[in-house]
């Protein structure tokens, strides 16, 4: 059966696909219900958790923070400004990408899947700070 492309489920991708911030699900749903009123935070989860599991969007998992969803489902880092909570796309350091499907031969392990947050000061708190 194919999935319904409702006018909530366009304003809340138009949301994450505008956005630079890597948006939550609460920021979405403050972008979404300004221009539909009755959309409920329930609609936005269910559909952003919809969008990621059909690989349209991504979700990141941050450990011990909402989680926060992009335009670009491919693989990239991230860093995220310990201070602020500014969070970004990183293309540096030039890490391997391609860990995925790697055995490691020590443990036996199979990689299937692997995120990398890097943890700083963004620009602005650094100059707050002076580091």
């Amino acid at each position: 059966m194919n999935e319904r492309n409702t006018k909530q489920k366009n304003l809340i991708l138009n949301a994450i696909k505008s956005s630079h911030i890597h948006p939550t699900a609460e920021e979405v749903y403050e972008c979404v219900v300004g221009e539909l009123p009755n959309v409920s935070l329930t609609t936005v989860y269910r559909n952003l958790n919809k969008l990621s599991e059909q690989g349209v969007i991504k979700r990141i998992l941050i450990p011990n923070q909402p989680d926060r969803f992009e335009r670009n489902p491919t693989k990239h880092y991230h860093i995220c400004c310990e201070r602020c909570g500014a969070f970004e796309d990183i293309h540096e350091p030039n890490y391997n990408l391609d860990l995925d499907g790697f055995e490691c031969k020590e443990s036996g392990y199979l990689i299937l899947n692997h995120e990398i947050i890097f943890k700083g000061l963004c620009p602005e708190c650094r100059k707050q700070i002076r580091i």
